[in-house]
């Protein structure tokens, strides 16, 4: 993040944000036009890189990946339309959510699991069979299977297929599936003496570091999400590693992981229940009955009719033995299925039995696919107001207070309610969620609506816009998903109707909302997303050009270089507009600088180790001849001082991506990782020898500073690009005078970080600058 740079106080060195690299007095330019009665709303601010975090972190799973584009009534290559035939298929997608987590390298990052722990679980674990689809699956994943107690071709058989192969294994499934218990048992089964735990909050790149010799490693509830992907060079590295030191891995994700490879993850499909609970009882006192006898009591029927957590069915399992010892009723026994019987519905939309409060239910539940059940619910009444309007205008809206039960209402839907921590401003909360069981359902549903049934338009395009005006980020975010579905399904009229009048409101939410419509409309295949933020970045409207360079923000990493030239065309553009023009928006080439670094950080991410070719690896470079003068100058040292605001950790804690950026480079000269580096050097002696951005990037400076006291690779790397930032004799007293004078609040002496990285600005023979007074 970071706010204007330049201006007086951050001259000062006065600190900034945690995450901003300077916040300076913008000028006089910011105040309000007199002859604007709206002119308020343009001062509201969001940083570009906290948009792109939102993005991300609000939007449901299905507008993710290359996996959720669609072609005509396809998605992912599979029949999906209403009325378009019979979905199939298994369209797997990446995860909504992004959690950054850090620590200190000295912390403990591993913990043994006791062998006798294991050993207790083989004895009642559960194979599960064959899959039905097994047909279709590698036929190489069956040669070297061992028929012992599981299967061939089953998902067992399949992960240890690939765990003996390539000693790592990545398997997926919901939390309530055993997918934990599955993942040991692969490690027993590859003939592992002992076992090990790692922090899933290390990152892909990281686990190599943490691995043991002879051992069997488990990653538990690993988050991969569309900002952080378990990549193939991930995989290779910890298979390379696994051979040397002889171990083994399973790594255990989510239902919808981010694995790119070829061998991407196997999905965990655990026993039937009733195989389940015959596996648990068949090491139980059952005073002599047999277990067939009690599976086919009813009371016991009703309960293995729903899906059930494996947890919740090894408790059941219990209360049936206790059952069986005559220590519990069959009245006790039934009161652990306590759900309704599930309903089916045959056809939601044409059906005369759901009420059109019903229907506004299903509509909101697909724009609120995996979002808290009491918001999807308040927000359905909303949209139930609208259509009951179009249907009945001249009645009010009755909303029944206490109609169907929420159960109910869930089951209907042939959705599940899930407890899962939701992010806030103040931290994860628990929360009910619901979720469709198909992942097809939401965008299915949508596009029906918008397609299938005009006359609902009017109102769906009313609640739309009331969502993106809503003042929690999690709604605005899925009024702009809602709208991206139906641009991929009918851009010219949901551009009309919803994007574009957006774009040209005043208030920024709307804005925003126009923007992320458009992003994520370009990550589900819609058509002429990139001609049209070209076409905007440019047009006198400056509403429309906001709308633009925010959208560049969120996506641009997709396509950088064709971002960069357009945010640069527009920067150059602005030497051609009157002053008048200038004052409609005052911060703009600041604005343009944020979303230059946001999707320059975020190209970063995906280059690995700065290969050949990488994005970043080519247009870091491309900045430094930029920086001889004009405004191209002031929009790439812009572009550099925000640049170095976002970190690895929430709340600007861990290590800032850019210096990140510079640590993966390789230091080889000649080579596409030392041009990088050395380009970022050159940015950065452009940045501190600039008037106007040099106490900007002196702040930026102190803040790396204090990150790499936490970090001793962030340290290491600061120690490499330090000694490239004093090439003159000016240069390194500017910085000497930093490193000496920087504190850390607690008592009047410096930084013990900062006194090792002044050393590293000299030679050992070369005597150091006396200390400026």
């Amino acid at each position: 993040m970071g706010g204007p740079v330049g201006g007086p106080d951050r001259a000062q060195g006065a600190p900034a944000g945690p995450e901003a690299p300077a916040e300076p007095d913008p000028g006089p330019g910011h105040a309000p036009d007199p002859d604007d009665p709206h002119a308020e709303a343009d001062t509201e601010f969001e940083y570009a890189w906290d948009s792109r975090q939102d993005l991300y972190r609000h939007s449901p799973a299905i507008v993710l990946g290359r996996a959720a584009q669609l072609g005509g009534s396809l998605v992912g290559g599979d029949q999906h339309g209403v009325s378009g035939g019979q979905v199939t298929g298994d369209v797997i997608l990446g995860g909504s959510k992004v959690e950054y987590h850090l620590g200190g390298d000295g912390e403990e990052r591993s913990g043994e699991i006791p062998v006798a722990e294991v050993e207790t679980l083989a004895g009642h674990f559960v194979f599960p069979p064959h899959a039905e689809d097994a047909a279709s699956a590698d036929p190489a994943s069956h040669a070297d299977a061992t028929c012992g107690e599981w299967e061939p071709g089953s998902p067992f058989d399949l992960a240890l297929t690939r765990l003996r192969l390539r000693r790592v294994t990545v398997l997926s499934g919901p939390a309530t599936t055993g997918r934990q218990a599955a993942a040991l048992m692969l490690l027993r089964a590859v003939g592992s003496t002992g076992y090990r735990a790692l922090d899933p909050a290390l990152s892909p790149g990281r686990l190599a570091g943490e691995l043991r010799e002879r051992c069997g490693h488990l990653v538990a509830d690993f988050p991969t999400t569309a900002e952080r992907p378990l990549r193939e060079h991930h995989l290779r590295a910890l298979s390379e590693r696994l051979h040397t030191l002889d171990g083994h891995l399973v790594i255990v994700v989510g239902p919808h992981p981010v694995v790119h490879g070829d061998d991407g993850h196997v999905p965990w499909r655990p026993p039937e229940p009733a195989a389940l609970i015959r596996g648990h009882l068949r090491h139980k006192d059952l005073a002599g009955h047999h277990a067939d006898d009690l599976l086919a009591l009813p009371e016991v029927r009703s309960v293995l009719g729903h899906r059930r957590p494996v947890a919740e069915l090894a408790r059941f399992a219990d209360r049936i033995a206790d059952h069986a010892r005559g220590a519990l009723s069959l009245a006790e026994l039934a009161g652990f299925g306590h759900y309704a019987a599930e309903q089916q519905v045959r056809e939601w939309f044409d059906s005369t039995e759901h009420s059109l409060h019903d229907k506004a239910f299903l509509i909101a539940l697909a724009t609120f696919d995996e979002a808290p059940y009491p918001l999807t619910a308040e927000l359905s009444d909303v949209l139930f107001g609208f259509l009951q309007h179009i249907e009945n205008p001249g009645e009010p809206t009755r909303i029944p207070v206490f109609g169907t039960s929420s159960a109910q209402r869930v089951e209907h839907a042939r959705a599940d309610r899930y407890q899962e921590a939701e992010e806030t401003e103040w931290g994860p909360v628990l929360q009910t969620k619901v979720q469709f069981r198909d992942p097809l359902t939401a965008i299915t549903l949508l596009r029906e609506v918008w397609t299938g049934h005009p006359s609902a338009r009017p109102a769906l395009v009313a609640w739309l816009r009331r969502l993106a005006d809503d003042p929690r980020p999690v709604v605005r975010t899925r009024a702009a998903s809602t709208a991206a579905v139906l641009a991929r399904t009918d851009l010219p009229s949901t551009m009309a109707l919803l994007i574009r009048p957006w774009a040209v409101e005043r208030r920024l939410r709307a804005r925003l909302a126009a923007a992320n419509a458009l992003a994520l409309a370009h990550h589900l295949g819609a058509p002429h997303v990139p001609r049209i933020l070209r076409g905007w970045c440019t047009t006198p409207d400056h509403r429309l050009r906001r709308a633009a360079v925010r959208t560049y923000a969120l996506i641009g990493d997709a396509f950088p270089r064709e971002a960069v030239e357009a945010l640069l065309e527009a920067a150059r553009a602005l030497d051609g507009r009157s002053a008048q023009a200038r004052r409609s928006w005052p911060d703009e080439l600041d604005e343009l600088a944020q979303s230059a670094a946001t999707l320059l950080l975020a190209a970063g991410q995906d280059a690995g180790a700065c290969a050949a070719g990488a994005a970043a690896a080519e247009l870091w470079p491309a900045l430094v001849p930029l920086t001889r003068g004009g405004t191209a100058r002031d929009l790439v040292l812009r572009t550099v001082v925000h640049a170095c605001g976002p970190t690895d950790g929430a709340d600007g804690t861990g290590r800032p991506l850019l210096l990140d950026l510079f640590a993966r480079a390789e230091a080889a000269a000649g080579t596409p990782g030392g041009l990088l580096r050395q380009s970022l050097a050159a940015l950065w002696r452009s940045v501190l020898n600039d008037p106007v951005c040099s106490g900007s990037g002196l702040e930026a400076m102190r803040r790396w500073v204090r990150a790499a006291g936490r970090d001793p690779d962030a340290e290491r790397a600061l120690a490499e690009l330090l000694p490239l930032l004093a090439v003159s004799v000016e240069d390194a007293k500017r910085l000497t005078y930093l490193l000496e004078n920087l504190r850390d609040g607690a008592g009047p002496e410096p930084l013990a970080v900062a006194l090792r990285l002044r050393g590293t600005l000299f030679p050992p023979t070369a005597p150091a600058p006396c200390p400026v007074p």
